[in-house]
Parts: structure tokens; sequence; C-alpha cells
């Protein structure tokens, strides 16, 4: 769960970069985004799914809520803290040590995507949607994603993402309720642990 904090053949030559131009196209104009979303992740032969909700201001800020599971990702740009509120239980990580091993860089990040992934247009029109696929370009056991695909209606929205980690889960992601150029008071992302939790440094 924690490494989904808070995101993708070669397409046919004459529309060779249509849907990664796409891709380009929602970040550049995407300084601030905020969905209501459904993430179903696929372990072997189970699936559980799960509801919840997401802020977030590039660069490197960003608030996902899971609601049911009572799970909070909050990045304040420096750090990422997770609060799992059943276990009673806050990890703290540093910024660099995560973002960019997940696809919250996508969304997130201020990375130039072509520096540190391989974007590639997919040959696929899969739920209506364009479809793009994002590889790092360095894979190793630690990253928390091997490949990502996002899903673009004709609109150029982001409706969906669906990623494989290093262990071969498989995550799919739906966005609805999305906007973009929102305001987003800063103080949703902002975190202080709840007295009498234990916290945890990584």
């Amino acid at each position: 769960m924690k490494k989904i904090i808070l995101i993708v053949a070669a397409y046919l030559t004459s529309v060779a970069h249509a849907d990664s131009a796409v891709l380009t196209n929602f970040l550049a104009n995407a300084k601030t985004i905020k969905a209501d979303f459904s993430q179903t992740i696929v372990t072997g032969k189970k699936s559980r799914t799960t509801l919840g909700t997401m802020e977030i201001s590039r660069p490197n800020k960003f608030r996902w809520e899971y609601t049911q599971d009572q799970q909070l990702i909050v990045s304040d740009a420096k750090q990422i803290y997770l609060y799992d509120k059943p276990l009673q239980q806050v990890t703290i990580r540093q910024l660099g040590k995560s973002i960019d091993k997940s696809p919250a860089a996508v969304l997130a990040g201020a990375n130039d995507l072509q520096s540190a992934y391989k974007v590639s247009d997919v040959a696929t029109k899969a739920a209506g949607l364009n479809w793009v696929r994002i590889d790092p370009k360095i894979k190793n056991d630690n990253n928390g994603f091997q490949v990502v695909l996002m899903g673009f209606d004709k609109q150029g929205k982001l409706s969906q993402m669906q990623f494989t980690d290093s262990f071969g889960n498989k995550t799919s992601i739906s966005f609805s309720n999305l906007q973009t150029g929102v305001a987003i008071p800063a103080s949703d992302y902002t975190f202080t642990p709840p007295a009498g939790v234990d916290v945890l440094q990584e």
C-alpha cells in the first residue's frame, strides 16, 4: 500500500507521439490536481478495492487519503508522512528517497519526464482512452513500480492509471471528479503526528 503513494509498443508511425503529447500537455496545465479515486490491487488471485481522495500541487506536494482504510499519505515537498490510523503509526521519509521511486513522481514531481523515464505510446484504445506507457530508465527491485500506464479521455483529462510493481502486483486507479488548476489550501500539505502515535523515521 505504501509503495503505491500517490502512476505507462510503440504506436503507428503516423501517430507516433500523439498520446505522449497528451501526457506532456496534461502535466504542463495541471499545476494542481484534485480528484476522487477507486484503487484496486491484484495480488495473485486476490483483489482488493479501496476508495479515497487526492490533492496535488506541483512540484512535489500531495495528499493521498484512503477513506475506508483510514490511511493518509502527505508530502510537504520535503518529507512524506504515512499515517496509519488503525495502527496508530506514522512513518516519515525524506522526499528524495521516495517520490522518485513511485508513480507520484509522474503526477507531483518536478523532474523532466524524459530524463527519468522512457515515455512511449501504446497501440490500444482500451476503455476508449489514449494510453501512454512510462518505464523508469533505471529499474531495480527497490523501485516502487516497473511499468505505468496512463489513460486519457478525449478531452485530455487523466482517467486511469495502471501500474505493476517489482513483485508483479498490479494496481489500477480510476479517477472521478478530476479538476485541474483549482485552489488547494497550503494546510492540506502539512501534517503533525497525533499525540500518542508511534513515529518511525526512514
